[in-house]
């Protein structure tokens, strides 16, 4: 409910803010300006008949403390925000080049920079291990069976690495999205789950339908959405 209530608060200063302006300017004794004459804004900046000076005071005091609160409270903790979505950002895209990099080394592919960049693409990533390589098999096959134990504990490290981060950015910064805060809590409970994944086969099942709706844009639900949903789900924050 904090998001409830933080976007309840700003609209209340956003009104506030408003009412004070419009008084501010009622009850202003400086001439109205000519081009707003025989208009319906004449008749509502015209002053009150009297306390005209009393509340043009008060609402300058108003916008003055709104204003302060801005500069003093808001606006750091946009910037944090800011900096915080974009390092978390950064670390996603770290964790897919990570991955990709195993993923390439367990099908005995090269690990090439622009390789890798391509296939953070979900459509190229499909296209790419969609491919077949050998009878009733295709590359994303071959990858599971390239997986050691050394690749897993790797990438399960790497996991577990983002999954503190975005830890971090949950109790460091107010998510006013709901949606997002849901599954950024979502994607915290299965980064927890994955520090057991191993080789094993019954291990291996659930790493890779998480890696391949992670790089496939895979749903159970949808399909493929050509979303990359961890994405939106930073930018939303």
């Amino acid at each position: 409910m904090a998001f409830i209530r933080r976007n309840a608060l700003d609209l209340l200063l956003w009104a506030l803010f408003a009412a004070s302006a419009l008084l501010m300017l009622k009850s202003s004794s400086d001439p109205r300006p000519d081009f707003i004459k025989g208009t319906p804004i004449e008749a509502l900046l015209k002053p009150f008949p009297t306390g005209n000076q009393v509340t043009f005071d008060i609402t300058v005091g108003i916008i003055v403390s709104l204003f302060v609160y801005l500069l003093v409270v808001r606006l750091p903790e946009w910037q944090k925000k800011g900096r915080l979505k974009a390092h978390l950002l950064r670390r996603y895209d770290d964790l897919k080049e990570q991955c990709l990099m195993h993923f390439l080394w367990a099908c005995s592919q090269p690990a090439e920079s622009t390789l890798i960049d391509s296939l953070k693409n979900q459509k190229e990533f499909r296209d790419f291990f969609n491919a077949s390589v050998a009878p009733d098999q295709d590359r994303w096959h071959q990858v599971l069976n390239g997986l050691t134990d050394e690749y897993v504990r790797s990438i399960v490290r790497e996991l577990d690495s983002f999954r503190g981060e975005v830890d971090f950015v949950l109790t460091s910064v107010d998510v006013s999205d709901e949606e997002a805060f849901r599954l950024l809590r979502n994607l915290t409970e299965v980064l927890q789950r994955s520090r057991h994944w191993s080789d094993r086969e019954d291990q291996l099942k659930p790493l890779s339908q998480f890696m391949w709706s992670i790089f496939a844009g895979w749903s159970i639900i949808s399909g493929y959405t050509d979303r990359d949903v961890i994405h939106d789900m930073i930018t939303a924050i």
